[in-house]
């Protein structure tokens, strides 16, 4: 049961992540895609269920559900939400959500601890890395090793490719590129005032999502203006 609350989170947090990145071609759809990623996933899972669906089982579990993979996601996450959008910004967003602000604990913790003790856990799992093993006995030919590896970089890899990127297609110098890159944008507030008719007009017109704080306003029709 405990793995089938996994799968919920997981499966709803890929199918919302797309389903906002692109509403227009998703949000009407959005029973079909998430039928069409359930069987997909199925089908990509499938493997696990024969014979030797143990060990590909044992690789996903050592290098896509754990290790090093996972270790450097979450130190990129901390970095990019306690540091560049600021931990005291987001403890205002927390105390707007949740009615009180996390007190000097968790502030130490997502600015120094979290951060220190994820960066040296890496460290120390290059430094000590042992190729994986099923049980005792049998050790991976190279080729699964290098799979294994693989796997973990298929998720590792875009957070310095998207960097690469950013550099490459922002104008300006290299440190004017930096210091935008680096430097959260500032309070957002609406630009266009909207009265709940006109409100409830938009919502039936397109499909897009509606932030209740301050009517902040996402979509791609000339109806509202972008933020």
């Amino acid at each position: 049961m405990i793995g089938i609350d996994s799968e919920f989170c997981n499966v709803e947090s890929f199918i919302t992540g797309l389903t906002d990145k692109w509403p227009k071609y998703l949000h009407a759809k959005r029973k079909t895609f998430t039928l069409l990623v359930c069987i997909g996933m199925f089908v990509l899972s499938s493997s696990m269920v024969t014979n030797g669906g143990m060990y590909i089982f044992q690789l996903m579990d050592t290098y896509s559900a754990s290790g090093i993979s996972l270790l450097w996601v979450c130190f990129f996450q901390t970095i990019a939400i306690s540091w560049f959008f600021g931990a005291d910004r987001f403890r205002e967003c927390v105390n707007q959500m949740l009615g009180f602000r996390p007190n000097l604990f968790w502030y130490i913790c997502w600015v120094y601890l979290a951060p220190f003790v994820m960066i040296t856990v890496f460290i120390f799992f290059i430094i000590k890395y042992e190729p994986v093993k099923y049980g005792n006995h049998y050790t991976y030919p190279w080729w699964g090793e290098g799979l294994g590896i693989t796997i973990s970089l298929i998720s590792m890899i875009w957070i310095p490719l998207y960097a690469v990127y950013y550099l490459m297609t922002e104008s300006g110098t290299l440190r004017q590129k930096l210091e935008r890159g680096f430097t959260p944008i500032p309070e957002v507030k609406c630009r266009t005032k909207i009265n709940k008719e006109t409100k409830n007009i938009i919502d039936r017109r397109i499909n897009i999502q509606l932030m209740e704080c301050s009517t902040l306003v996402y979509c791609d029709n000339n109806d509202s203006k972008n933020i």
